[in-house]
């Protein structure tokens, strides 16, 4: 197990766990009848072949470790669970569900993951919700995962349940015990001393680009958390954000933080809380060169720019700050140094996880923003169109609001995640980002129109 890996099992609390969580809407084949959705729950239901990671427990001991079961250990009707809404359960009755079921950690005397099939949706849909461990996925390993069991068809059948289908690639001993990054790892493939740099540049820097580790103002964000969670969701079309990118020749991703960041600076400026300083994110960026069990993921510390009013000086002050970042990344010789750096910049921030300390002084960044790339194209299950999948990540003391973004067949799914009580009226946030959007989106065009935007 890695160290990334296993700091998701040692962060996490009774009450407060480190699982993530799938929510697909689906529309049903043509033709199907109403036993449609009652039919894959009972087709599912005779399922038992079980492959990694659905098949690993957490074994018990000061060191987190995995033991593979054998499919008579593991209790199936306790994993898959149908239930449904009292119809037309609409967006915001599905999303009050998903906040309940994202809410409640994962049991650790079993396999962690759950499966929840709900129908009564809105036009006859339905939605699979499917709750899993961070330790053992990350964005891109979801993408993978649901790439594994899906078709782009929809005349393919008879398809694998979720549990069944192994990653390409697996670990070659799903119990092996915790694993540090050496310095001989990194000798391997690249130059130790260029991590240790770049460690040294992020937080020493002299740009006020510069976004370093644990120097963001504390906000409402990162204040301690209790069980509840709160999920809001948002909608946008990728061809819009994508023209804004164009206009400002700026990346796509600038343009989301840039979204996100107008949203946060609404909300605290309307609560009287606005920081003279600029809030902070943790970016993820993938380093997956394969399907196993895990993450593979570094970090990227970005500023927001929240103290900024115009929108597209803003979104040009956070591109500076994002090239700042990824330039330093691209220096480091491989993907093992690459996420070396994201475990470097994020282990004290576990450690204070672990020992009860996060939200008690300066966070290492304010929030996370995640911008996952997913399938361009609709894909397909037993007939059954996805019609939209929203990313439901996790929230910890000290990092109480989570965004993410993830795109699918020409559409972004954004997901607000947040603790209920630490981050009140939340929707405010989610709305506020088509707000921060249709704001940016007018001035960007003015400024385009009257000689173009200044890099």
């Amino acid at each position: 197990m890695k160290l990334g890996d296993a700091g998701f099992l040692l962060a996490e609390k009774p009450d407060r766990g480190a699982q993530v969580s799938m929510l697909t809407r689906w529309s049903r084949p043509d033709g199907a009848g109403d036993d449609y959705v009652r039919g894959l729950v009972a087709r599912w239901s005779n399922c038992r072949n079980f492959a990694p990671p659905f098949n690993l427990r957490v074994r018990s001991g000061l060191v987190p470790d995995w033991e593979t079961l054998s499919p008579d250990q593991i209790d199936l009707d306790y994993h898959l669970r149908h239930s449904a809404l009292p119809k037309p359960g609409g967006e915001r009755e599905l999303g009050i569900l998903a906040s309940q079921l994202h809410s409640t950690p994962l049991d650790r005397r079993r396999p962690l993951w759950e499966m929840h099939v709900i129908e009564g949706l809105e036009n006859d849909e339905f939605a699979l919700f499917f709750k899993l461990h961070h330790s053992q996925i990350d964005g891109m390993g979801a993408i993978r995962l649901l790439e594994r069991v899906m078709s782009p068809s929809p005349e393919t059948r008879d398809m694998p349940a979720f549990w069944e289908v192994a990653p390409k690639a697996v670990p070659k001993r799903a119990g092996s015990r915790l694993r540090l990054p050496t310095v001989s790892d990194l000798n391997k493939v690249g130059d130790a001393a260029k991590l240790v740099k770049a460690l040294y540049d992020l937080q020493t820097s002299s740009d006020p680009g510069n976004a370093s580790a644990f120097t963001s103002p504390k906000t409402i964000f990162n204040g301690r958390l209790h069980a509840a969670r709160r999920v809001a969701t948002q909608r946008f079309e990728v061809a819009r954000l994508s023209r804004l990118a164009k206009l400002a020749r700026v990346s796509l991703n600038d343009v989301v933080l840039s979204v996100c960041a107008g949203a946060l600076r609404n909300y605290l400026v309307d609560r009287g809380e606005l920081p003279e300083k600029s809030l902070t994110a943790g970016v993820p960026v993938s380093v997956r060169a394969d399907e196993s069990v895990g993450n593979a993921i570094s970090f990227i510390i970005a500023k927001l720019h929240t103290e900024i009013a115009d929108p597209v000086e803003r979104l040009m002050a956070v591109h500076h700050s994002t090239t700042l970042a990824k330039e330093r990344f691209k220096k480091l010789p491989s993907r093992v140094t690459q996420e070396a750096l994201g475990s470097l910049v994020m282990g004290p921030y576990i450690g204070q996880v672990a020992l009860n300390l996060a939200g008690r002084s300066a966070p290492v960044y304010n929030l996370v923003i995640s911008n996952v790339p997913g399938p361009r194209q609709h894909l397909y299950l037993n007939g059954a169109r996805m019609e939209v999948f929203y990313p439901i990540s996790m929230v910890f003391d000290g990092q109480a609001l989570n965004i993410t973004f993830l795109s699918y067949a020409g559409q972004y799914a954004a997901c607000f995640t947040a603790c209920r009580d630490t981050v009140p009226s939340m929707q405010r946030i989610a709305v506020g980002t088509g707000e921060a959007l249709d704001e940016l989106e007018v001035a960007l065009e003015k400024a385009t129109s009257s000689g173009g935007v200044t890099q």
